[in-house]
């Protein structure tokens, strides 16, 4: 289950209204004929931060040693002892990397970075500057109705977020203002249930099983984010291309997305980064 993740890059349901004649999505197809002109050099981390968010037995014992409170924190995850940073780091590169490629853009190695800083356009430098894990539990109640009643189970659910803060440059110009940004996702134990009503003994059967969150699919979930990030990433480039065509910054609600496999336009929503002034 991922609490969070509200878009996959095949999504294409979603509403178009109001952009398919803007001035907007003109200078957003420009940019998009142009892709294949851009380049970029992607810089990685070296490590994952990671934060045992729960607490409640650490907070119990009032320790006030910041060395041995994160000492018990640590041998008190689930995950963090066996995430490997490197693996972790690869992945989610592995996938930045795969997604960007896909609009034409080419990418520079960081052995590359010479020929890349004599660029004198179209060139960005893009630097994951940061990736924090934490580990909480996430309370979820599933419920349902049946004769105005109201039935629910409780759920205490492993949950990963993962944290990533950007830096994002454009070589050879100064006016971006703003060049830092986040985004976070969550995922969590997955569970399939029902509700059935039994005719015979005229109660309601609560069936469920769940899927534990495992080392594995969080590597594979760090690929996804990767992926998706790529795309903000491409979003971004292009509402700032549209920034200089029109003169006038795009308002957070009218800043656009583009699918690739669709070749639309749609506003974005949430579905992008987060200012660090947001």
């Amino acid at each position: 289950m991922q609490k969070q993740l509200k878009i996959l890059v095949c999504v294409t349901t979603i509403i178009l209204i109001g952009v398919s004649c803007s001035p907007q999505k003109k200078f957003a197809s420009e940019f998009v004929s142009k892709s294949s002109k851009i380049k970029v050099m992607v810089l990685s981390p070296e490590i994952v931060y990671k934060n045992n968010l729960n607490t409640k037995i650490v907070d119990s014992l009032k320790i006030t040693d910041e060395v041995i409170r994160d000492s018990l924190l640590w041998e008190q995850s689930v995950f963090f002892s066996h995430i490997n940073d490197s693996l972790f780091i690869a992945n989610y590169v592995l996938g930045y990397k795969t997604e960007l490629a896909k609009y034409g853009i080419k990418i520079f190695d960081q052995e590359s970075a010479d020929s890349f800083f004599s660029e004198d356009s179209n060139a960005y430098l893009i630097n994951i500057a940061q990736l924090e894990v934490e580990e909480e539990d996430y309370e979820y109640r599933d419920e349902t109705e049946y004769y105005n009643y109201v039935y629910f189970h409780d759920h205490l659910f492993k949950a990963i977020n993962i944290n990533t803060w950007f830096e994002i440059n454009e070589l050879n110009d100064d006016s971006i203002s703003e060049n830092m940004f986040y985004a976070t996702n969550t995922i969590t134990d997955d569970l399939n249930s029902s509700f059935d009503f039994n005719v015979f003994s005229e109660k309601v059967e609560y069936i469920y099983e769940v899927d534990s969150l495992t080392l594995p699919k969080i590597y594979e979930y760090t690929y996804l984010l990767g992926r998706i990030y790529a795309t903000y990433t491409f979003d971004f480039m292009m509402n700032r291309y549209i920034n200089k065509k029109q003169g006038t910054a795009l308002k957070k609600e009218e800043l656009l997305r583009y699918n690739p496999n669709t070749r639309t336009f749609f506003f974005a929503g949430e579905n992008r980064f987060i200012s660090m002034d947001e």
